[in-house]
């Protein structure tokens, strides 16, 4: 899985193939390594004044993008608080599109965020 092997009928062969079976190859090289479909988890979305995510244990990845002005502290388990959080995602500023992005692969459990007064974009990938 950790070397995978791309087939091919030579480098001169390879060069002049067609660009479908170019990308066939390519496809089949990335299986090779193990990838998997992701869908996007229904709580998605713009969230306001939340102070925690759910534990979701078909998580396979979440993004989170903070769009409020202010800073927002995440906690990995429940308790978010001041002096208590794992990640700081850097505010907005003012500006819209600037806020910081914060992405966590491979964690199912609850999320907590302070202070309650935040705006964020979720992405969740199932």
């Amino acid at each position: 899985m950790n070397n995978p092997q791309i087939y091919s009928d030579g480098v001169a062969n390879s060069i002049q193939d067609s660009p479908l079976r170019v990308q066939n190859k390519m496809l089949g090289a990335l299986k090779n390594l193990g990838g998997v479909s992701q869908t996007i988890g229904s709580a998605s979305g713009l969230k306001e004044d939340d102070a925690t995510i759910a534990a979701n244990t078909a998580r396979k990845n979440l993004i989170i993008q903070n769009v409020n002005s202010a800073v927002v502290l995440v906690k990995l388990g429940t308790g978010a608080s001041a002096s208590d959080y794992h990640f700081a995602i850097a505010g907005t500023g003012g500006t819209a599109g600037t806020g910081g992005v914060l992405n966590v692969n491979s964690y199912t459990g609850v999320l907590s965020l302070h202070p309650s007064t935040n705006d964020f974009t979720l992405v969740e990938f199932e």
